[in-house]
């Protein structure tokens, strides 16, 4: 079974403002993102392009209004990698949950 769904982290518990490492997701068809805040503000989800080598691309921003978690997120578009940007106040975690 674990060769159709894994769980990857895009955040663990960094301060805002935080640029994420681009996370590798070439092998998955559906993803599902998750994400939680201690705090308001918001996460970039943003797509690595061969075409914009410095620069993500958004493909989505979750807003956290306060501590708990964030409405989630559902892809089914291919992406190579991703990474999420978080800003405002406080402390955020982002998981991603693939299905290939």
């Amino acid at each position: 079974m674990s060769d159709f769904f894994s769980t990857k982290m895009l955040l663990t518990g960094q301060s805002a403002p935080y640029t994420g490492e681009w996370v590798g997701m070439g092998r998955s068809r559906d993803n599902l993102f998750t994400a939680y805040g201690t705090s308001s503000g918001s996460i970039a989800l943003q797509y690595f392009s061969p075409f914009f080598i410095n620069d993500g691309v958004p493909f989505y921003t979750i807003q956290i209004s306060g501590s708990g978690y964030a409405t989630p997120a559902y892809s089914t578009s291919p992406m190579e990698q991703v990474r999420a940007i978080c800003s405002g106040t406080g402390t955020y975690w982002v998981a991603v949950a693939e299905q290939n």
